[in-house]
């Protein structure tokens, strides 16, 4: 098995691509998009867990520009007050959202500065709405775009209206 080489460019969302696309290997898409099997020839595997997702930080408080969630496949945004998160076990990382985002609010969690808003995004999106559709940004969204330190002054708990 230490020959074979796991090739990251071959979507992994198939759900089996043929032995010959890697020689005496096969790729099993499992029950959640970032866990992924690789099986060999012989009937030997390996599970891979990928942990790869991407954030919302504080960027986007009081802005909630929502072209991100337009151009997501899988609907994995979700809508609080004033700011969106995105699901952690629901995001592909397919990284479509990241360059809609006007305030530049999204980042993968290779990011260092993105372990920290891991698990907001996680338990924001475990009690607010999710959101599959364009609304409207908030009011003052581009006077509020460059501001910085919005999580301490204005980040709220209370769920959005979802869409």
């Amino acid at each position: 098995m230490s020959n074979l080489v796991w090739r990251p460019n071959v979507p992994a969302n198939a759900s089996v691509l043929p032995d010959s696309y890697f020689c005496d290997t096969s790729v099993t898409a499992l029950d959640t998009p970032n866990n992924v099997t690789r099986t060999y020839g012989l009937g030997q595997h390996e599970e891979i867990e990928t942990h790869m997702t991407y954030i919302v930080n504080d960027n986007c408080i009081n802005c909630k520009y929502t072209d991100c969630v337009e151009v997501c496949p899988v609907d994995c945004f979700y809508e609080g007050e004033n700011m969106l998160v995105i699901h952690p076990d629901e995001c592909i990382d397919c990284g479509v959202c990241e360059p809609e985002c006007p305030p530049e609010a999204i980042l993968p969690d290779s990011e260092p500065e993105a372990e920290k808003w891991l698990a907001l995004n996680r338990d924001m999106a475990e009690i607010w709405p999710n959101i599959g559709q364009k609304i409207d940004a908030m009011p003052d969204a581009d006077k509020m775009r460059d501001e910085t330190g919005k999580y301490e002054k204005y980040f709220s708990k209370a769920p959005g209206a979802g869409a």
